[in-house]
């Protein structure tokens, strides 16, 4: 019988949406609240968005390039083939948000909060959670180009069938971070891994920069 798994699964609510009312994404604007509310085919690119409250709300098809989202905070929002070559939102929270089959090229998240949020079927470039606080967080069916998790603090985090070129984990604090299901190509940083769940294949293929890290060399004896 196998041994059940010790690291503790991500607690995720889907968001929380009823009665939505379609509505023209001109109305979106910095330090707003916008509620119950259902967007399609919103551009937001190039839009002071800073603050803004979005609640209870469905964006189907949205484009944002070059907005600023710097403090905004997004609850119970749903998120579906979004094209953002840059999501700019620093020190933002994003509380049971669902992202879906989208393409971002950059998804700038330091010093966000992120609690129930759920990125499936996407395509990222960089994944910026520096410095963020990550609680109960699911990727699932995506590719990541580099994911950087430097100085943040990660609990019940996993990752489901996903891929990653670079994972830098600098100094971040980890517990109950599930990485079994994350192809990885190259780690940075390695002693920040303390605290996350690897399987034993990951070990075999990451043997020879664990070695690197701790300075070992790996020769066959003569």
């Amino acid at each position: 019988m196998a041994a059940r798994s010790t690291t503790h699964p991500p607690k995720v609510e889907a968001p929380k949406l009823g009665g939505l009312t379609d509505s023209d994404d001109g109305e979106l604007h910095a330090h707003g609240t916008f509620e119950n509310t259902s967007y399609t085919n919103t551009d937001l690119s190039g839009q002071d968005l800073t603050g803004i409250v979005v609640a209870e709300c469905a964006f189907t098809a949205p484009v944002v390039a070059d907005s600023d989202l710097t403090s905004a905070r997004f609850r119970d929002t749903r998120l579906d083939r979004m094209q953002a070559p840059n999501f700019f939102a620093p020190r933002s929270s994003l509380h049971r948000v669902g992202i879906r089959d989208s393409r971002i090229g950059a998804l700038d998240l330091f010093d966000a909060d992120l609690r129930s949020v759920t990125v499936a079927e996407s395509k990222l470039g960089l994944v910026n959670l520096r410095a963020a606080t990550v609680r109960d967080v699911i990727f699932r069916d995506c590719i990541l180009d580099e994911l950087d998790l430097g100085d943040g603090t990660f609990t019940r985090v996993a990752f489901e069938n996903c891929s990653v070129g670079v994972l830098d984990v600098h100094r971040a604090k980890l517990d109950h971070v599930d990485l079994r299901g994350l192809r990885i190509d190259s780690i940075r940083n390695m002693g920040g891994l303390k605290g996350a769940t690897i399987s034993a294949h990951q070990v075999v293929t990451l043997a020879g920069q664990f070695a690197a890290h701790l300075g070992l060399r790996i020769e066959d004896p003569s």
